[in-house]
């Protein structure tokens, strides 16, 4: 693992643990206990405007260009821990690491809130940043690791906007064209539904997904209660709330 990150935990606590690229460091990344008691349903994507109203208003904070042409959205230029960090509409680079939006397979961003040991404060919040290709373990990637919630909040707008509607599209297609498909790392979904941790829901037993505490938590329509969940750090796990709603249209 020559890439700083967060992995499962090599000592058993269930948790997450630091590797700074040489070593297991302290800090965690704690599971919650238990899921929410209540969670708000994922809604589906809304439809984007009609051409005159992106002109007239403008999108993701730009501003509208002359002529009723939209004003192309502003690069991204970073100092990252001493990394040069660039993103634009064509790709996302990171040192001398770089990837073309059009090419990314997979994709994972979070929050990691390490915590402090005995008589330590805790450090502080960690924004983790993820894309790359198939395979996961060893394809080519790019991961951005920062402190400024602004800098990563850039990047999450970046991968929603021109990565998660084209892999949300791909795998909707696969499943009503009959694959079974393998969804962060653990949650399987197929023409009937999705199954993963030994449980396994109809589309009909299916409310929604929901992204919280960390974790990506799948409701069941009968009652408010989660009963299937992956963690948000696993690759297309952001995805599964989009995805689902499109498979339940």
């Amino acid at each position: 693992m020559s890439q700083p990150g967060w992995y499962p935990d090599p000592y058993g606590s269930g948790s997450l643990r630091w590797w700074d690229g040489q070593n297991w460091t302290q800090n965690l990344n704690p599971q919650p206990a238990t899921p929410p008691r209540q969670a708000v349903q994922q809604q589906a994507p809304q439809p984007q405007p009609a051409p005159q109203q992106q002109a007239q208003y403008g999108q993701y904070g730009q501003q509208p260009g002359g002529w009723g042409q939209q004003a192309a959205p502003q690069a991204l230029d970073a100092n990252v821990r001493g990394l040069h960090l660039h993103a634009d509409e064509q790709l996302v680079g990171y040192g001398n690491t770089s990837l073309a939006w059009a090419h990314v397979e997979w994709i994972a961003y979070w929050a990691a809130v390490p915590t402090g040991g005995y008589g330590q404060q805790p450090a502080a919040v960690q924004w983790i940043f993820q894309v790359g290709r198939h395979p996961f373990h060893g394809g080519p990637r790019v991961e951005v690791v920062v402190e400024q919630e602004e800098i990563w909040l850039r990047l999450v707008e970046a991968c929603r906007r021109l990565v998660e509607p084209r892999l949300v599209g791909e795998l909707a297609r696969q499943v009503r064209g009959g694959e079974s498909i393998d969804v962060a790392q653990g949650l399987t979904v197929h023409p009937g539904g999705v199954r993963g941790n030994r449980v396994s829901l109809s589309w009909t037993a299916i409310s929604g997904a929901t992204i919280e505490n960390g974790r990506v938590w799948i409701q069941q329509a009968s009652g408010s209660a989660a009963v299937l969940y992956v963690p948000q750090q696993n690759p297309n796990a952001v995805l599964i709330p989009a995805l689902l709603a499109a498979l339940k249209q």
